[in-house]
């Protein structure tokens, strides 16, 4: 019997927007997928950095949110412990795009029937102290946890910054 093949940008699309509604859920204020063939080819436009800011990354995040997002669903398992090219063509791109705008970088990544993973620079978590995560690993100065874990962290400044929290305005 034949395998059957998956459309990796349907699946890819899908992912994004699932990824949407779980934050959109959690912080109660809009997320959504950029839909330009992810964030990567705004970077060579002569748009103005406000709007180069929001394309940037796999999801239009709110004004004031600390991170760039990069979304993946790819069906492979990686030990978390072991080097993998794979992950560090990941991580070196969301790194890459929240530099370009100077946010922290969060890479999400959706595993075939099980939960979505997090991975993000152990130095977004300075003045935060002990962060409540599940099964978190690290990898080359990342950490990579579950995303719900990750979502349990409740202090706003985490998240955004001092001055903007939509979910409060309301």
């Amino acid at each position: 019997m034949a395998k059957k093949r998956i459309n990796s940008k349907r699946k890819g699309n899908s992912a994004e927007l699932e990824l949407a509604k779980i934050l959109t859920a959690r912080f109660n204020v809009p997320f959504a997928r950029v839909g330009v063939s992810s964030g990567a080819r705004v970077k060579n436009t002569k748009l103005p950095d406000n709007a180069i800011g929001v394309m940037t990354g796999d999801l239009i995040v709110p004004d004031g949110f600390r991170f760039s997002v990069e979304s993946k669903a790819v069906n492979v398992n990686v030990d978390l412990l072991a080097p993998s090219a794979l992950l560090d063509n990941f991580l070196e791109q969301v790194w890459s795009d929240a530099v370009s705008i100077d946010k922290f970088p969060l890479l999400c990544w959706k595993r075939n029937r099980k939960g979505w993973i997090a991975a993000l620079r152990v130095r977004s978590f300075k003045d935060y102290g002990n962060v409540p995560l599940y099964n978190s690993r690290y990898h080359d100065g990342w950490l990579i946890c579950r995303l719900d874990a990750l979502l349990e962290i409740d202090d706003d400044r985490f998240w955004f910054e001092p001055r903007i929290n939509p979910s409060k305005e309301k």
